[in-house]
């Protein structure tokens, strides 16, 4: 019997931010993107396990690739970067009303991966609580998904067997990992089609 869902926060209930926002960025600066792409990931891969700050990744980028625009002057810095960035962060509104609706029967979470600086902004713009029980940011727990202990620290908050729950991701590997603890889950694709995956497993939408 299912008594909790689990939610991926970015691509599932919201939209992506970060790979949008480093495009434009590489464009505007005349930068190529293939090379600022990975420089960039293996910073938030440390920030999300809170090893550094979100503030020193965009400092980081800045510095390595010797961008003279950032004056003083201009006002634009670290936190102003992720202020726009975040800026074009959506709602899904359809899964955030399902997953409102699902709370009336079942148990909801949240599972994100997010350094704090990121993190602070975007829940200036946005509510979650609104919309889940409870939520577990990589930052906070210093793992980031696909490893196990942010996915077993929401299992323990209530109190639910990895049968009972649903875990579900457009990330594959999030999908597998969550698999392997004996949670059920879904590699979402879109509302429909984990609607239907929902039904499959009991859950009544």
């Amino acid at each position: 019997m299912i008594k909790l869902i689990i939610f991926d926060f970015s691509g599932v209930c919201y939209s992506e931010e970060e790979k949008p926002y480093l495009h434009i960025f590489a464009d505007k600066h005349k930068l190529k993107f293939e090379e600022v792409e990975p420089f960039f990931d293996e910073l938030i891969v440390k920030s999300e396990r809170d090893e550094i700050s979100g503030k020193e990744v965009w400092d980081k980028v800045i510095k390595k690739f010797t961008i003279k625009k950032f004056k003083i002057k201009e006002k634009y810095s670290a936190e102003n970067i992720i202020k726009e960035m975040i800026s074009l962060k959506k709602e899904n509104t359809e899964m955030l009303e399902l997953a409102k609706k699902l709370g009336e029967k079942y148990k909801t979470a949240f599972f994100t991966n997010y350094n704090r600086d990121f993190w602070q902004e975007v829940e200036k713009i946005f509510n979650p609580a609104h919309y889940f029980n409870f939520g577990i940011v990589s930052y906070q727990i210093n793992s980031r998904k696909p490893e196990p202990k942010g996915f077993l620290g929401i299992l323990e908050h209530f109190k639910v067997k990895p049968e009972e729950a649903i875990f579900t991701d457009d990330s594959l590997k999030n999908v597998l990992k969550a698999k392997e603890l004996g949670i059920n889950a879904i590699h979402f694709k879109n509302i429909e089609q984990f609607k239907e995956e929902l039904n499959k497993l009991g859950v009544v939408v």
